[in-house]
C-alpha cells in the first residue's frame, strides 16, 4: 500500500480522536502472536542526533525476555542500518528489517538480505552534502542504502529542505523516493517501505502462522501499520500526532510503550 493509499485510509481515523490503548496481554500470547517495534519515537526517546539515544535497561531486558517467550517471533522495523540497531539492543541480536527493509536480517541473527536495491548515486549524496554544509543547524545521515537529511536543530528550514532535496531527487534519483519523517527527510529506494518489509517477514518463520502487531510513532510506519491490518494484526501509534494514521490502538508514549513491554514480559 502507498503512503497515499494509507494517508487516504487514515482519514477515517481521525487523528483527533486518540486509539484506544491496546490490551495489557495481546490475544493469543505467546505462541499466536509476533512483536514488530520500530525504535526512535516508539521504543526510545526522540534525541536531538541519531547518535543521542540511549535504551532503558528494562526495557532492553523485557526485549529480550520477550524474544524468547516469541520463539523468535519479534523483529525490529526502523529506519536505521543493522549496525545501528544491534549497537543499541546490545548484547541482543534479533530479526530486523533496518533501512525501511532495505536490509533484511531473518530469524537467528543470520545472513542479510539487500532487498535487491542500491543506493542513491554518489552525485546525489554530494549535492545533499553541499545543501547541507550551507545551513547551519541541518545534519547529513549517510546510511549506505538511503540518505537523510535532519533538520531537528533547524526546524525553520523544513519547507526549504523538503523543496530542495525534493528537486535534487527528480534530477539526480529518479530511483529513489523522498520520504518525511519527524524533522527529517529520508531519500530511500522507490518502493522499498516498512510495510513490504513486514510482510516479506511474516511469510516466514517464526513469523508465518501469527498475528502481527506493529507499533510505531512516525509517517513512515504507516505503512507497516497498514500491513498489519491487511493481515489481521493490530497496529499501534505512538505518541500524539496531528496528521490521520491507520493505527488501531494508541500509547501516549515511548514510557508508556516500555512500560507496556515490561509489563508483557513480567506476565510471561
Amino acid at each position: 500500500m502507498g503512503l497515499e493509499t494509507a494517508a487516504t485510509a487514515a482519514r477515517e481515523n481521525d487523528a483527533s480522536r486518540r486509539p484506544g490503548s491496546p490490551p495489557s496481554a495481546p490475544s493469543g500470547f505467546p505462541d499466536r502472536v509476533a512483536l514488530f517495534l520500530d525504535l526512535d519515537g516508539t521504543v526510545l526517546d526522540l534525541a536531538a542526533t541519531p547518535d543521542g539515544v540511549s535504551i532503558t535497561p528494562e526495557a532492553l531486558a523485557a526485549i529480550g525476555v520477550l524474544a524468547q517467550r516469541l520463539n523468535g517471533a519479534l523483529a525490529i522495523v526502523t529506519g536505521r542500518g543493522l549496525e545501528d540497531v544491534d549497537r543499541i539492543l546490545s548484547p541482543l541480536r534479533l530479526p530486523a528489517a533496518a533501512l525501511h527493509g532495505a536490509e533484511l536480517r531473518r530469524s537467528g541473527g543470520g545472513r542479510v538480505s539487500e532487498a535487491g536495491v542500491g543506493a542513491p548515486p554518489d552525485r546525489l549524496t554530494a549535492a545533499l552534502g553541499a545543501f547541507v554544509d550551507a545551513r547551519p543547524g541541518l545534519a547529513l545521515e549517510d546510511k549506505g542504502a538511503s540518505v537523510a537529511v535532519h533538520f531537528r536543530q533547524a526546524p525553520h528550514r523544513e519547507g526549504e529542505v523538503k523543496e530542495r532535496i525534493g528537486e535534487l531527487v527528480a534530477q539526480l534519483a529518479p530511483t529513489h523516493e523522498l520520504q518525511p519523517g519527524k524533522m527529517v527527510v529520508e531519500v530511500r529506494p522507490r518502493g522499498c517501505d516498512k510495510g513490504t518489509a513486514l510482510k516479506r517477514m511474516m511469510a516466514e518463520k517464526p513469523f508465518a502462522g501469527r498475528t502481527p502487531w506493529m507499533f510505531g510513532d512516525d509517517l513512515t510506519d504507516e505503512f507497516a501499520f497498514a500491513a498489519a491490518n491487511d493481515l489481521g494484526g493490530v497496529s499501534v501509534l505512538i505518541g500524539a500526532v496531528s496528521r490521520p494514521s491507520v493505527a488501531q490502538h494508541g500509547l501516549a508514549d515511548p514510557d508508556a510503550m516500555r512500560a507496556w513491554l515490561v509489563a508483557l514480559a513480567a506476565a510471561a
